[in-house]
This record gives structure tokens, sequence and C-alpha cells, in this order.
């Protein structure tokens, strides 16, 4: 049972799901934002990536990037490089114009 929920756990946490495969990133599952989706193809083609697989988990800290196996070691930096977490969307920053 605590199986079961460990997975339950992680599954939610997902945030979004990107495949590699010959240079082109796919997304399979989530919303990651657009401009990191196109920046995976760009470091999957530079660095000739076959095949892989990112993973945006949410953790307390903001959404960390997780990598499969076959995604090759030289290339987690420069995804973490292209990767700019979406800010919150929330209140604060600036004030409305005419205030």
């Amino acid at each position: 049972m605590a199986a079961v929920f460990a997975v339950f756990l992680m599954h939610v946490r997902v945030r979004f799901v990107i495949d590699l495969n010959d240079g082109r990133a796919r997304v399979l599952r989530g919303d990651p934002p657009s401009a990191f989706v196109r920046g995976c193809s760009d470091v999957a083609r530079l660095y000739r990536v076959r095949r892989g697989r990112i993973v945006g988990v949410r953790t307390a800290g903001g959404i960390e990037l997780r990598f499969s196996r076959d995604l090759p070691e030289r290339a987690h930096q420069p995804l973490r490089n292209v990767w700019v977490p979406p800010g919150s969307g929330g209140p604060g920053g600036g004030r409305a114009a005419g205030g």
C-alpha cells in the first residue's frame, strides 16, 4: 500500500514530461514553457541526443528537472541552462498604472 501511495504522490508532482527523439522535443504531458521546449530541441540537436526524457517535478523549491538514464550526462547541464522557471503569476512586483 505504501508503494502505491508513493507512486501516486510522484504522479501528482509531475508538472510536465518532454520526450527527445532524434533532435526533436515533444511534450507528452503538462504545459512546459514553449521557449524551454524549443531550447530542448536545440540542445538535443547540438549534443546529438538520439533519445531521452525530461520530467519536471514540483518540489518545495520549485520545479526540478529529472532526466532519463538514456539521456547523455553531457546534455544535462545545457538543458538546465535553458530552463527558466515560469513566474508565479501572483501579486507583487509592480503597482498598477494610474494608482
